[in-house]
């Protein structure tokens, strides 16, 4: 009985030294990683900053490519969420401050542990220093789990470096791979289509169709309606990057429908055009690449282009069929020569002559 009793205080005195050892150690952690990505800052700013993104360069699942997302309706921006399953384990990650081109500030949770991101992008020699920090602080039982499954901070830092490497491996050769391509004038077809409308620059309007693109999708599928095609953008005017144009994404449909005035989505019809095709593969960063080529094609022909029509840009292969962006196709459409035959004034149309060649009883165009 006595041995028994001996024991049991041996436990006892084992289990209160394990605990006291375990709430002594260490429960803050402080990462800190930095690296030269070969990519523009706001190209880089742009692609850490859009939830989307981060499933493909795995920021902080490190190579595991059974990671499966989902997202809030809006995946860039303060306020945007991004939710990820590997295994056993969540993670989920929310932005809560932004200044554009210069730093993103979030709040995680991984496996469990809260953490703050802090992001800082600044311009280098070769690209774009990207430096990220992440800090926590670990509970009595994440301690113990480190104990005896190894450092969480050695796990994380591993998980960042891979990140990070795989970001550069990723943007350097997917974000400068691209292509552009002049097709000469087509007969741009007509179609039904539901819209959203908005506005923002050339460089931010990708950014911004995204997410809008992503409210239409929904929308179409919750109330069954039949779409036709890929989606594009509809533009009165291609502005600079630094110019703000009021835009449209569109989804094409099959059947024209209407909505109620000052509804988020609106119903419309694509006329047929003239156009002059250009075809840009790549990223949509160098989407104004492509525009001075087509430009440059239509001042070598003397074209007119109809600066009253509309501009259609077409997500012909886009991120819903491949994760590269240096597949992705986006066809351009400028409009050239008139939309549509000019009316006429029926007080210009006097009676043929007979004699004239004409049929008598014909109709011809006033000479005055």
């Amino acid at each position: 009985m006595k041995i028994v009793k001996y024991l049991f205080l041996l436990i006892l005195l084992a289990a209160i030294a394990a605990t006291v050892f375990i709430a002594t150690q260490e429960g803050k952690y402080d990462i800190k990683k930095e690296r030269i990505i070969g990519v523009p800052r706001t190209v880089l700013y742009n692609y850490i900053n859009d939830y989307r993104n981060w499933e493909y360069v795995g920021v902080l699942t490190g190579n595991d490519t059974t990671a499966v997302f989902t997202y809030s309706d809006n995946t860039s921006g303060q306020g945007a969420v991004s939710n990820w399953k590997v295994g056993g384990t969540q993670g989920r990650v929310q932005t809560t401050k932004v200044i554009e081109n210069d730093s993103i500030i979030q709040k995680a949770i991984i496996d469990k542990q809260p953490s703050d991101i802090s992001w800082g992008f600044s311009e280098a020699k070769d690209g774009t220093k990207v430096s990220v920090r992440l800090k926590g602080e670990l509970t009595f039982q994440d301690k113990a789990y480190a104990i005896l499954n190894g450092g969480v901070q050695e796990k994380l830092e591993s998980v960042l470096d891979q990140g990070l490497v795989n970001l550069n491996k990723f943007l350097v050769h997917e974000l400068s791979t691209y292509d552009v391509e002049v097709k000469g004038l087509v007969g741009k077809t007509g179609v039904f289509y539901l819209k959203q409308t908005s506005k923002a620059t050339m460089g931010d309007m990708n950014k911004k169709a995204s997410a809008m693109l992503a409210r239409l999708t929904a929308f179409t599928k919750t109330n069954n309606i039949v779409t036709n095609g890929a989606p594009f953008t509809l533009l009165k005017s291609l502005g600079s990057n630094k110019d703000t144009i009021s835009f449209s994404v569109c989804v094409p449909i099959k059947d024209e429908i209407f909505t109620t005035p000052g509804s988020e989505f609106e119903g419309g019809k694509l006329e047929p055009f003239t156009a002059l095709k250009t075809t840009l593969k790549g990223d949509y960063s160098h989407i104004s690449k492509a525009i001075n080529a087509a430009r440059k094609h239509i001042n070598a022909k003397a074209l007119h282009e109809n600066t009253g029509g509309n501009y259609v840009e077409v997500f012909t292969r886009n991120i819903t069929q491949t994760k590269k962006p240096s597949e992705w196709m986006t066809d351009i459409y400028i409009p050239i020569g008139p939309t549509t035959l000019p009316p006429v004034d029926p007080a210009t149309l006097v009676p043929a002559v007979t004699g004239t060649g004409a049929p008598s009883g014909a109709i011809r165009p006033s000479q005055g």
